[in-house]
């Protein structure tokens, strides 16, 4: 991501706004459906299900676009892998998860893509398979 150190207190602000917050990603874990410079928007939530793409804040820092792959009730964490990955990451906490997203635009594009259009809901169900992740990351 772009200097999240620098962004994230401009983001905590927007969000004690009840703003959204609109900023490129970087990196490669949730391709092909994210890639460097597409850009996101996230907005604060306390309601999260299956399928989400959140930003959380792993224990060394380290901020993480990913999709939550599972919620464990019990304990009220989650477990939660990349589109572009195989291994998963469990127990994340509800308080590591900064918002999620609720809109993207691919680079070069002009408009927004929401979450609730035909094309997204038809990724959403392919990515669920793990062999699917593993032939994204042999693809792309």
């Amino acid at each position: 991501m772009i200097n999240m150190d620098k962004l994230y207190p401009l983001m905590l602000d927007a969000f004690d706004n009840n703003m959204s917050f609109t900023f490129p990603v970087k990196g490669q874990s949730m391709r092909p459906f994210l890639k460097t410079n597409d850009v996101v928007t996230i907005k604060r939530s306390d309601n999260f299900k299956v399928g989400d793409v959140i930003l959380y804040k792993r224990d060394n820092g380290q901020f993480v676009f990913h999709r939550i792959r599972r919620i464990n009730k019990k304990n009220n964490t989650y477990i939660l892998v990349g589109d572009h990955q195989r291994k998963v990451e469990k127990d994340i906490k509800y308080n590591q998860i900064i918002a999620k997203m609720i809109s993207y635009r691919k680079q070069n594009k002009k408009e927004d893509n929401n979450l609730k259009g035909f094309r997204y809901k038809c990724y959403k169900l392919i990515v669920k398979s793990s062999i699917m992740r593993w032939l994204f990351s042999k693809l792309s």
